[in-house]
């Protein structure tokens, strides 16, 4: 069974547009974040910088995100996130935007690449995931 993270978030003034709702890209912040806190969850890290530069992680490729319902100031959202595809070189991870009553207030994905580069970023090039990382975040 594939690992699940689930975390929660209280919507910010901030987060808002000036119609009181979540600003599209908040979600997108979110997102990322969900998916940094899945990696944790597994005991990975997602992008070793420990030499000042990155060499290998997990740049994204491919976000979206579609919303049910708008969210306001003040909300408490639930994110639940898992794997929801697992290539050779890239995966894609599922989101949730669940309210306190359980309603799904936006839904959205991001896909992401297992990459190694050597210099600048033209260098940089996909490679297949570690066993190790597979068996973390899908069992």
């Amino acid at each position: 069974m594939a690992l699940t993270g689930r975390h929660e978030i209280t919507v910010e003034w901030g987060d808002c547009d000036p119609a009181g709702i979540v600003y599209y890209p908040s979600y997108f912040r979110w997102l990322d974040q969900a998916t940094y806190r899945l990696f944790l969850a597994a005991g990975l890290k997602r992008d070793d910088v420990s030499g000042g530069q990155w060499k290998e992680g997990t740049p994204l490729v491919a976000a979206e995100c579609a919303f049910r319902r708008p969210s306001q100031h003040g909300e408490k959202l639930i994110i639940e996130s898992h794997v929801d595809k697992l290539g050779r070189s890239s995966f894609t991870i599922r989101h949730v935007f669940r309210d306190s009553t359980g309603q799904i207030a936006a839904e959205g994905s991001e896909t992401r690449i297992w990459a190694r580069k050597d210099g600048d970023a033209r260098s940089l090039r996909a490679v297949a995931i570690p066993d190790d990382v597979r068996k973390r975040l899908v069992g």
